[in-house]
Order: structure tokens, then C-alpha cells, then sequence
């Protein structure tokens, strides 16, 4: 008995391929070491933990990266984790997750973090899709500009939003997903939550 858990993009038969771990084969010819190091070769692959239980069962379990953003480059899209590690490049994008603008780089590794010129605006994009994640945002919005780190701007649907500078960002990803609840979906205009102590004002746009 093979059982795979904690897999999201991966199929259990993939995962099995990948190991050469399949139901029939004989337990004590599971070397779990090997499999593992196999799986960690895939930049998907955060950690793998395969555990043997006699006489006759393999439990992979298996604790995946998770695409939460998109970096725009030469004609293609960066995959990015909430820590800005590459983990794919693609011609389009597959699921409705933020698109980041305003990073500065000539290079990077599938795998590794991006390389950037401004690195205080990687840092911030880090902070936000760790915090989007948390308040279940990233399909919510649409594009994150960081080309000015004291005036970083976020676009939901026909919406502009000023964040401001890094500063409580929390606070202020946590406030966007509850107020832009409240905007009907064709309205366009802009919000200004660089500084939550002022009153927040919805300013249409005609």
C-alpha cells in the first residue's frame, strides 16, 4: 500500500514514477533516502518525509510550493512562491494570481530567489504575498506595482489602491480585502490606504 499526501500539483502516480515507489514491489526494496533526495531535485518540492510500516505500507508525505504571484519577463511570466523563489517559467499565466511590476533584475535560477537591483521592492513583494496569502487575496488582486517603494499601488478589478511605503502592511492588505468588498464589481475609481489613521474615502472615477 502506497499512500501520497500533501499534493496539490502533483498526482500520487507521478509522484510514484518520480520514487519507483509502486504498490507490488517488495518494502525492504524502498530505499527512502534515495526517493526522497529524487523528489527534492523538483524546485516544487519544499520537503518529503517517506516512512516505511511493516509488513507492507509507504506513506510519502510531501509539503509542496505553492505559486502566488507572476514576474513579467522578456515575454514570459516568473512563477513565484511568497518568498520570491523561481519556480517556473511560462509563455502565459494559469490561475488568477497578482502580477507584479517594478522589479529590477537581469537574471535568475529556477529554484532560487530573484536577484534584484531594488532590493527593498523584493522585500516588500515578499511581505504582501506572504500577507495576501494569509487574508486569502491572490485571486482577488490583479497587479502590484512596486516601481515606487513609497508609493506602492495595487489594481482589483477597476480599482486603484495607494498602499503607501512597507510600512504596516497588514493592516493595510487585511482593510483592501474588506473594503474592496464593499465597492460594487463595475466601479472604478481609487482608494488611499498609505495612511490608515485618515479617514478611508473611495474617490470614483468617471
Amino acid at each position: 500500500e502506497v499512500n501520497v499526501n500533501g499534493i496539490k500539483k502533483f498526482t500520487a502516480d507521478e509522484i510514484c514514477e518520480i520514487t519507483g515507489i509502486n504498490t507490488g514491489i517488495n518494502i525492504f526494496s524502498v530505499s527512502t533516502g534515495k526517493a526522497e533526495d529524487k523528489l527534492k531535485e523538483n524546485v516544487y518540492i519544499e520537503s518529503v518525509r517517506i516512512n516505511r510500516t511493516l509488513p507492507d505500507k509507504v506513506d510519502i508525505i510531501i509539503d509542496e510550493r505553492r505559486v502566488r504571484g507572476y514576474v513579467p519577463y522578456m515575454g514570459s511570466y516568473l512563477y513565484i512562491d511568497e518568498y520570491g523563489r523561481v519556480l517556473e517559467i511560462n509563455q502565459a499565466v494559469t490561475e488568477p494570481l497578482p502580477v507584479v511590476t517594478g522589479l529590477a533584475f537581469n537574471s535568475f535560477s529556477l529554484g532560487q530567489k530573484i536577484d534584484c537591483e531594488n532590493p527593498e521592492a523584493f522585500d516588500i513583494i515578499v511581505t504582501i504575498a506572504q500577507v495576501m496569502t494569509k487574508y486569502d487575496m491572490l485571486d482577488t488582486v490583479v497587479r502590484i506595482d512596486v516601481s515606487d517603494t513609497n508609493k506602492i499601488m495595487a489594481y482589483v478589478r477597476k480599482v486603484e489602491i495607494n498602499l503607501g511605503d512597507g510600512t504596516n502592511c497588514d493592516e493595510k492588505i487585511r482593510t483592501m480585502s474588506e473594503v474592496i468588498k464593499q465597492i460594487p464589481e463595475n466601479d472604478r475609481g481609487t482608494l488611499d490606504l498609505s495612511d490608515l489613521s485618515k479617514p478611508i474615502v473611495f474617490k470614483y472615477l468617471t
